[in-house]
């Protein structure tokens, strides 16, 4: 089962809602890829890349910091273990959390702080020890 021209035109509106500049969908059968109007359609192959990076497993916003904590969870340069806890995606009123995939020292952010992402997002460059 495909997609039709009007299952594209509502998520076409549903994108035009939100603040999400570009969203792409991938099956077996069909790939879709919808930017907003003025947006660049940039995809996560387009931003520069660290020697890793973490990546947001799902849409959400990311979170640096434990809310209500003014300390982030890492700083550029902190040594990280894969597993550590680097960021949260807030989902609504979840919270998700967002590892370390390996070992090394944290690098810049790679998305901003507050903004929303979707998956396969690089969020934070990781460079090797």
């Amino acid at each position: 089962m495909g997609l039709t021209t009007q299952d594209i035109r509502q998520l076409a509106e549903w994108l035009a809602a939100t603040d999400i500049d570009f969203l792409e969908l991938q099956g077996p059968d069909v790939q879709v890829r919808i930017h907003r109007e003025g947006a660049p359609a940039a995809t996560a192959e387009h931003l520069p890349q660290p020697s890793q990076a973490v990546r947001a497993a799902g849409l959400g916003i990311l979170l640096d910091r434990i809310p209500g904590r003014g300390t982030p969870l890492v700083s550029p340069g902190m040594d990280i273990q894969a597993g550590d806890l680097v960021a949260l995606l807030q989902v609504g009123p979840l919270l998700l959390p967002v590892r370390a995939t390996c070992d090394g020292q944290a690098g810049e952010w790679l998305a901003a702080p507050g903004s929303t992402v979707g998956w396969g997002t690089p969020l934070l460059g990781i460079e090797s020890s």
